[in-house]
């Protein structure tokens, strides 16, 4: 992969989060009246380094909220949307028969889900740090000696993951993947 900028971040804010329901790939989220806010902001932030119309890839999980902050980024950089990427690979963490519920119902049954520094902890029947390294590595193999800037939209559990890899983490001991520090959501 040549060299080039990340601007890696995560969707804004949806009715999942404000509510402490744990998302799912396949079920549309949408976007509250903040997470439009955080969109709009993202973009603002990003016109202010990159500028208007900036020579860049945009590449965004495939997922409902995803796009939707993608489209409003899109819009204050007056990038096209539709040529965008779009890919499962940049999907979240996928929590199996734990999508769709809330976090309370979930630990009433099987205990603490969110662990130490920020991390969930992977369903018994959904995705662990180690497969999500797995398809992130494959997006990124996929990038091959594409160079310049790139403005990537996806999740924090694994843009965490994407920024391990990318900056050169070590495996994390317990998780078997490479993974960032959490950072302000």
């Amino acid at each position: 992969m040549k060299p080039g900028r990340f601007f890696i971040m995560r969707h804004g804010e949806t009715v999942y989060n404000a509510t402490a329901r744990l998302q799912a790939n396949h079920i549309h989220t949408p976007l509250t009246r903040q997470g439009f806010e955080q969109a709009v902001a993202m973009g603002c932030a990003l016109r202010g380094e990159l500028g208007e119309k900036p020579e860049v890839t945009l590449h965004i999980s495939d997922t409902g909220r995803a796009l939707q902050t993608a489209a409003l980024i899109a819009e204050e950089l007056g990038l096209d949307w539709f040529a965008a990427r779009r890919t499962m690979d940049l999907k979240e963490i996928d929590m199996g028969s734990w999508c769709g519920r809330s976090y309370g119902e979930v630990e009433e049954e099987v205990g603490p889900i969110v662990i130490e520094d920020h991390l969930l902890r992977p369903a018994p029947d959904g995705e662990d740090y180690p497969m999500i390294a797995e398809r992130l590595n494959r997006w990124i193999d996929g990038l091959g000696d594409e160079g310049g800037d790139h403005i990537v939209v996806m999740h924090g559990i694994s843009s965490r993951v994407l920024r391990g890899i990318m900056a050169g983490y070590p495996v994390h001991p317990i998780h078997g993947a490479p993974i960032a520090p959490s950072l302000v959501q």
